[in-house]
């Protein structure tokens, strides 16, 4: 007997649906809810405090500034940055702990997923400038202490801003291959030490090993062969220089760093004093401003770093009809230059780099040791009644001590 035939339901497509012109603008004009005239007055009381306390040269007040952006941004990740450092507070001595004629300093390179990126979180987690990852290439290092098995401080290192006078000024580069030239260096986006290790010029240790035969060597290995991600170039090698900005104006920790007879840090300028610190807490308003004509606008992928940030903002400040002046913090940051081979110049302009220049890490140690580390060891005891439970609490929580 034959089967039936098996009838087949098609579904008919459903027909496309076109936004008509009122539904196309609704979506495109988005109300601004936080208000335009509140949020000027905001960014105006916000720029003129802090230019006033750069004006005084009041640290504490713009690091109080700068504790706010950081704060406002990390609010509600603080507690995981906490659990975190509880889980490895046996790396973090008391001062009653410490020799300071034993510390052995060495580099260990921090790897994705590693004890080492969590301990260097915790470690970033603790200043006042605002946190950042670091954006395209990227070193990270813990400075860490064999002997007392315990943290000293941390390096990070990023790729070179395009643009940065003070070291432009310095070089003559080939026709038309700046970024190629510039490409070869790395930024030193933070770098310190934490007590007790701090309080003995533990700075000065952490910022002479951003030098160190140690991070070149991890360079190579990172990006030897490698390409960047924009243009598609081969990463040369080696890596020739290293620059890095102070926080708060004129610097210590760099301030006549040296060793073998030359500076490790060579003072080369000032920033001009423009950036969106003193902003960060209206970042959220000034994107809600822009989605009202720019609905569709994302944020946070790759090529969206500071410069787009920067640009945001200064878009808000047009359409909030505030100065652009208002955008310049005016806190002029000294800039620093670490020479890694012996002829930069030179290699800057398209010629020959020359070696690079000796420096191991174990070498530089034991010279900061009698250099700095024990001479302010004996000279400020302060170091001894250092506990960092209640350091770390503050730092990370926000927490007023007792």
């Amino acid at each position: 007997m034959p089967r039936p035939a098996v009838v087949r339901k098609t579904t008919t497509p459903a027909p496309i649906r076109r936004r008509a012109p009122r539904e196309e603008e609704a979506r495109r004009v988005a109300r601004f809810r936080f208000g335009k005239k509140r949020l000027r007055e905001l960014i105006e009381a916000s720029a003129e405090d802090f230019w006033a306390a750069v004006a005084a040269a009041d640290k504490d007040v713009i690091r109080a500034i700068h504790l706010a952006s950081r704060d406002h941004n990390t609010a509600g990740r603080r507690e995981h940055a906490y659990a975190i450092y509880k889980k490895h507070q046996q790396f973090f001595i008391d001062g009653s702990r410490l020799d300071p004629t034993a510390i052995r300093p060495v580099l260990k390179f921090v790897e994705k997923g590693s004890i080492w990126e969590q301990i260097f979180q915790v470690v970033r987690w603790t200043w006042s400038m605002p946190y950042s990852a670091g954006y395209g290439r990227r070193l990270r290092f813990v400075v860490w202490d064999e002997h007392h098995e315990a943290v000293i401080g941390i390096i990070g290192l990023q790729s070179p801003p395009v643009d940065l006078a003070a070291r432009d000024d310095l070089f003559v580069y080939p026709s038309k291959k700046k970024l190629d030239y510039v490409n070869r260096t790395l930024d030193a986006y933070t770098i310190g030490s934490v007590p007790p290790y701090s309080s003995i010029m533990g700075g000065k240790l952490v910022a002479g090993l951003v030098a160190s035969n140690e991070v070149r060597q991890a360079y190579w290995r990172v990006y030897a062969g490698r390409k960047t991600e924009m243009q598609q170039r081969r990463i040369e090698q080696p890596l020739v220089a290293v620059t890095t900005t102070s926080a708060f104006g004129r610097s210590s920790i760099y301030n006549r760093l040296k060793y073998g007879g030359r500076l490790i840090a060579e003072p080369i300028g000032y920033t001009k004093g423009t950036g969106s610190v003193h902003l960060e807490p209206f970042y959220a308003q000034i994107l809600d401003l822009i989605r009202t004509e720019e609905p569709d606008l994302a944020v946070g992928d790759y090529g969206n770093g500071p410069k787009r940030k920067w640009q945001h903002f200064k878009r808000g400040l047009d359409m909030l009809g505030v100065h652009r002046r208002y955008f310049d913090h005016g806190l002029k940051r000294e800039i620093f230059l670490y020479r890694l081979t012996e002829k930069l110049e030179d290699g800057m302009s398209g010629g020959d780099f020359g070696g690079t220049l000796d420096f191991p890490a174990a070498d530089y140690g034991a010279f900061w040791r009698e250099r700095w580390g024990v001479p302010r060891s004996e000279r400020d005891q302060v170091w001894r009644e250092c506990k960092t439970n209640p350091y770390f609490r503050k730092a990370i929580l926000r927490e007023p001590q007792c």
